[in-house]
């Protein structure tokens, strides 16, 4: 018997479509910097520089934290959206990975990506919380 997608969708419960889109989301945030860093180390980059673009991510996220917070907290419209915006610009930040090439030693467009990343996976811990704490 075939299942169009959304009928699918609808017969998973909702704490287990909200554990397997947390952990994805935790995935996207944070599991990527580690391979990240194993990538450009392949492609040539030194191990300080390769810290540096990590934790450039991390700094900015641990700034950026608190104000993302307190705007999740006092949106007006569906924190869902702003869920998804961050999602995808996390995800297209940490993509731009693939047009380092071998022996590339410009690292602004690493260093920037790092930077949105940091600020956009900012918003994704209060958005899950404000949405668990909705339902």
């Amino acid at each position: 018997m075939d299942y169009p997608t959304t009928d699918i969708l609808r017969m998973l419960s909702p704490k287990i479509a909200f554990l397997l889109v947390s952990f994805s989301l935790g995935e996207l945030g944070d599991g990527l910097n580690i391979f990240q860093g194993v990538y450009l180390v392949g492609m040539g980059w030194n191990e300080g520089s390769v810290g540096i673009a990590l934790s450039l991510m991390g700094l900015t996220a641990l700034v950026i934290q608190p104000f993302a917070g307190d705007w999740v907290d006092k949106a007006t419209f569906d924190r869902r959206i702003f869920l998804s915006c961050a999602a995808m610009v996390t995800a297209l930040s940490a993509s731009a990975i693939l047009l380092v090439t071998e022996g590339n030693q410009d690292r602004v467009l690493i260093f920037s990506t790092k930077i949105i990343e940091g600020i956009s996976a900012s918003f994704i811990g209060p958005c899950v919380a404000a949405l668990t704490l909705a339902t």
